[in-house]
């Protein structure tokens, strides 16, 4: 992208992206810091990281439950009846465990009436099958985290990771001021804002990758705490899985990556491919996709309108001009209620 000539060409540039999104191909989410606390969800067994939404579900479990442990198991490798993945040691469920439900996608062959893997089925393409012949599936697998695992290894940690050119962008002291919203470096390995406290809770600014990840996450956080009742009013209560959940994520996304226009770190390639990851991972959720794609882009717009204003990068004139031009867009609630 060439250097816009103002923050209106930037922004129109960066929707325009996000716009074309679902045309690209799979784009995979990086978390940009290193916390103290659970780390990346992963399979206990296999090692291998969760992507997409399951990745942010089984995080946010995590944190509801107070879990330390970011390895999930399934009931089927706990008991391991054919002594496949754990041979010399003993797992045992703890007594009053419940399970938490990932979801998997596969593409299902209506032709030959089969389920496929993602390979065959990028290979069936390019073989000269047409998209329409295949349909995609889902299926639920209960897991359970590594805490409620006796007889589990121990966790191995990594070494302490520490970024001491990190800081915080004054544009952040600005909203925070602005929007009345506390942040708090408190969150171990998470980032998330707390619509009952209305405050953002956030890892150590050190133990992010870059200063642009600091500050785009506070900004993805203060986009979320933007839809409070007391602001812009967008649903804060719907639970994962549903569109609504789905949409907000759109939304406070697509916000950070439009506010980044005022940071001093400059918006790379890199982080643009991010930020667009992250919100492909979650437009997935959403049946309507493109229409509900452009409505998302055009509360995000909202967002960081209100945004500039908090922080006092446009007066209350401005403000009220460009709210009014685009709040009649606001998506219905019933269509996103699933």
């Amino acid at each position: 992208m060439a250097r816009p000539k103002d923050k209106e060409e930037y922004r129109k540039e960066i929707a325009e992206s996000f716009a074309n999104i679902l045309e690209e191909k799979g784009l995979e989410w990086k978390k940009e810091w290193h916390g103290s606390g659970t780390g990346v969800p992963q399979n206990g067994v296999t090692k291998s990281a969760y992507r997409g939404c399951n990745a942010f579900w089984l995080s946010l479990v995590a944190m509801m439950k107070g879990y330390s442990d970011p390895r999930w198991v399934t009931m089927h490798q706990i008991q391991d009846l054919k002594k496949t993945y754990h041979p010399d040691q003993k797992w045992h469920l703890k007594k009053g465990s419940k399970a938490t439900w990932v979801e998997y996608w596969y593409p299902y062959d209506t032709k030959d009436k089969k389920a496929l893997k993602w390979d065959v089925y990028r290979q069936m393409l390019k073989d000269g099958r047409k998209p329409e012949e295949f349909r995609f599936s889902a299926r639920y697998t209960a897991v359970f985290n590594a805490s409620e695992v006796e007889g589990m290894p121990a966790l191995e940690t990594a070494p302490v990771f520490s970024n001491p050119d990190v800081s915080e962008d004054e544009l952040i002291r600005l909203l925070s001021e602005g929007m009345g919203v506390e942040i708090l470096n408190d969150g171990g390995d998470k980032a998330y804002y707390s619509p009952v406290q209305d405050k953002i809770h956030l890892p150590l600014a050190e133990s992010f990758t870059s200063e642009y990840a600091y500050n785009a996450t506070t900004l993805h956080e203060l986009a979320h705490a933007s839809g409070h009742p007391t602001r812009l009013n967008r649903p804060q209560n719907a639970f994962f899985g549903t569109g609504q959940y789905a949409y907000e994520e759109l939304v406070a996304e697509m916000c950070s990556c439009f506010m980044s226009s005022e940071l001093k770190t400059e918006l790379t390639p890199e982080h643009l491919e991010n930020h667009k990851a992250y919100v492909q991972s979650w437009i997935q959720s959403i049946r309507e996709k493109p229409e509900t794609l452009v409505r998302a882009i055009r509360d995000a717009q909202a967002a960081a309108n209100y945004m500039d204003f908090k922080a006092g990068l446009i007066p209350e004139k401005e403000y009220e001009k460009t709210r009014d031009s685009v709040m009649e867009i606001r998506p219905k609630e019933k269509e996103l209620e699933r």
